[in-house]
């Protein structure tokens, strides 16, 4: 499985397609920003498969310089209802929650929790963690904030706090026990239940936007106007926010409420607030609910924005937006399918490597076995031990099932054929193994059997 939100084949795909529309330095700079090892490279991906999209509707140069010397990504010319063609300059932003998730350091404290327990030989699974938030700064600049104590004052209330906590629970295991601190701006509160198995822990959502230009999306398209301001004043200037790991983007309406805004709302709000820009496309990956037990179904989401109607530039016309709109249609369906959320492919874009396979994933039907292509290969080529294949795939658990190499070793049937299969839309092939010669090169002599007319 890949590490980005779709297949590397899906965007290698693109970057072969790609090289008839950038110059060979273009192409060159986001291969290698792809195969960088951080996680900017979640960036580089949206932009390819978004500079790919639109290049299938229409003519594309990428970083072509403004007069003013700067160099947007999207320099898109488009067909008008009319005959006529209508520019459209852009630039692509990913936005994460990296910002938040440092100023609210639940992630860390919540692991310091885990460790201090294990330290005591305390089963991380007795624990609650609960952490309430409350909103900060005046109404129209304000945030949600985890009620949890200064970065600078964490280690000492660990130490003097939390680790005293943990050794009255050490000295009476059996005995439940909870830890309050509601006082100094601070809400926390943990749980100790030695009849629990799998604990856990509730928070206040700290990435909501409680102000429409607070907030990370805000910041985002913030930033890009210079990048974009010194387009022709005949041009369509639009800015393509791509969910990072942003819960802003990725919950669009599902997240307001009465007192919190949309991304709809933040973006309204920037275009109005910034008339040279006449239009935000949010892209981000949708997860709609399935059904229990299958897996989920990922799918594209897009919402195109537009100021409201008296803050809108002369640029935006009924007919370049409605032509906008129609080339969009034509260019969204083509980027891919995704195989992931934009938040689990930040965290794993964060280490080096290509990726999962689908090793431990196989099925079984008659005399056939398939199997993950990727997963044998590593099997041989040392990679991986036999034990390490066997465990994988739960064939050394008395309730699973056997495994059945073994088991059709064991009675005499060898390979009779192999089949691999595969899509642009998954980083590893299936290997299809029949099973079902049998063979005396590998099982004890026999009888010759006889004909339908009882010769031997």
């Amino acid at each position: 499985m890949t590490n980005f939100v779709f297949s590397r084949r899906a965007m290698q795909a693109r970057i072969n397609d790609l090289a008839k529309t950038l110059s060979p330095t273009q192409l060159t700079a986001i291969i290698n920003r792809l195969n960088a090892t951080n996680a900017t490279r979640l960036h580089v991906m949206w932009e390819l498969v978004i500079l790919h999209g639109l290049s299938q509707a229409g003519h594309l140069k990428h970083e072509q310089a403004l007069p003013n010397g700067r160099c947007p990504d999207i320099r898109w010319t488009i067909n008008k209802q009319d005959g006529g063609t209508l520019t459209i300059i852009g630039d692509i932003t990913t936005i994460s929650d990296d910002g938040l998730d440092a100023q609210n350091p639940l992630k860390y404290i919540s692991e310091e929790i885990l460790r201090i327990a294990s330290k005591f030989g305390l089963r991380p699974g007795n624990f609650w963690i609960d952490v309430r938030g409350e909103t900060t700064g005046p109404r129209h600049r304000s945030k949600m904030r985890l009620m949890l104590p200064e970065k600078a004052e964490m280690s000492s209330f660990i130490k003097t706090e939390l680790e005293p906590w943990f050794y009255s629970i050490r000295e009476a295991p059996a005995i439940k026990s909870r830890f309050d601190r509601t006082e100094n701006n601070t809400s926390l509160q943990i749980i100790y239940d030695p009849n629990w198995e799998s604990g856990g822990g509730s928070h206040t959502s700290y990435t909501v936007a409680t102000s429409k230009s607070i907030n990370p999306l805000f910041s985002a398209l913030k930033g890009k106007v210079k990048q974009l301001n010194g387009a022709s004043d005949d041009s369509l200037r639009i800015i393509i926010a791509c969910d990072g790991g942003c819960d802003l983007i990725r919950r669009g309406n599902r997240g307001k409420s009465h007192y919190t805004y949309s991304a709809r709302e933040v973006a309204e709000d920037f275009l109005r607030q910034n008339s040279s820009i006449d239009a935000v496309l949010l892209v981000a990956i949708d997860e709609p609910h399935q059904p229990f037990g299958s897996p989920p179904e990922y799918q594209m989401s897009y919402e195109l924005i537009f100021a409201p109607l008296l803050a809108r530039s002369r640029r935006a016309t009924n007919e370049s937006i409605e032509s906008l709109t129609a080339a969009l249609h034509v260019a969204l369906p083509n980027l891919p399918r995704p195989l992931r959320p934009a938040y689990h492919s930040a965290s794993l874009l964060k280490t080096p490597g290509v990726g999962y396979d689908q090793l431990g994933r196989y099925s079984m039907q008659g005399n056939k076995v398939t199997i993950s292509s990727r997963g044998l290969l590593r099997l041989l080529a040392g990679e991986i031990s036999t034990e390490e294949f066997i465990r994988a795939h739960g064939w050394n658990e008395p309730t699973n099932h056997a495994n059945p190499f073994a088991s059709n070793l064991k009675n005499g049937f060898m390979i009779s054929n192999l089949d691999v299969t595969g899509d642009v839309d998954s980083d590893d092939d299936k290997i299809t193994i029949t099973i079902d010669k049998f063979d005396v090169a590998a099982a004890p002599f026999i009888f010759p059997s006889k004909d339908k007319t009882g010769n031997i």
